[in-house]
């Protein structure tokens, strides 16, 4: 049996936490749930001076916290700062991701719940 990998992003954490909960009580042994970052690095105290500093993004002049240039630049970017959001329900990143691993047999049942429960394929 060959095995395949499934990853859904979701927005709430709730709603992943479900999807877990639904996976693990289905007999799917290998799930994982995990937070990541949009940005790379680590965020930073210290603000950009735009008196004695070159700005570095949008998102510093507003007064975010960012690590780097790029992510300063990442953040920028997001709908939700530039002003291009177009006032969808749908709130916050996809920055939590459940992961399955499971036989090729069951794959289309792990999908299933993913999608149930909210979840971004």
């Amino acid at each position: 049996m060959s095995q395949k990998n499934i990853i859904a992003y979701f927005r709430s954490e709730q709603r992943a936490k479900e999807a877990v909960q639904q996976l693990k009580r289905g007999g799917f042994e290998s799930v994982d749930l995990s937070r990541f970052s949009l940005t790379p690095g680590e965020d930073v105290s210290d603000l950009d001076n735009p008196i004695a500093e070159p700005i570095s993004s949008l998102a510093t002049i507003t007064g975010a916290h960012v690590s780097s240039r790029d992510a300063g630049i990442l953040v920028s970017a997001d709908v939700h700062s530039s002003g291009m959001a177009d006032g969808s329900e749908e709130w916050g990143a996809e920055d939590l991701s459940v992961t399955v691993i499971t036989d090729e047999e069951r794959w289309e049942e792990a999908e299933s719940i993913l999608k149930q429960a909210g979840g971004r394929l």
